[in-house]
């Protein structure tokens, strides 16, 4: 094979991992992302005991999360956010927000302090979802914006 071939190889070889995989210092952030933030069959009820299933606790800290929020779709979609289903915000260049609104359940929590005495209460909502992204794979989940009557 030469020069020309074995440069076309390579190329469509990053293609594939690309497309098929994360790359190696993304894939664990997004991993965590996904199983912080969505869940598909998320409800209200299941707060306190998914949080509590999952060991979320704050940053580097054995204390209750004090809120947070699950995307109700699939990972497809959620993806989709850092490419065509996102818009990137001006004032920073890694933060997508989704084009169109997100079921998402928010849990906050009501009582306790450190992990296993953690107790949430959940709720419903439509809202746009603003996430980080690295090479292209959601990483954080940022914020949400209420969307009253269609509008921001």
């Amino acid at each position: 094979m030469g020069f020309q071939g074995a440069f076309v190889f390579l190329v469509l070889l990053y293609a594939a991992v690309m497309v098929h995989g994360q790359p190696g210092n993304v894939k664990p952030r997004y991993i965590h992302f996904l199983n912080q933030h969505v869940n598909a069959g998320m409800t209200t009820q299941k707060c306190t005991s998914y949080i509590g299933y999952l060991k979320l606790t704050e940053t580097n800290s054995n204390r209750c999360k004090e809120i947070n929020t699950f995307i109700l779709a699939d990972k497809k979609h959620v993806n989709n956010i850092c490419g065509q289903a996102g818009r990137r915000l001006d004032n920073n260049r890694d933060l997508y927000e989704s084009n169109k609104p997100f079921p998402v359940v928010t849990c906050k929590l009501t009582s306790g302090s450190f992990h296993d005495k953690c107790e949430y209460r959940g709720s419903k909502s439509t809202r746009r979802v603003v996430i980080a992204c690295d090479q292209g794979w959601p990483v954080h989940f940022q914020e949400d914006t209420v969307i009253v009557n269609g509008r921001k």
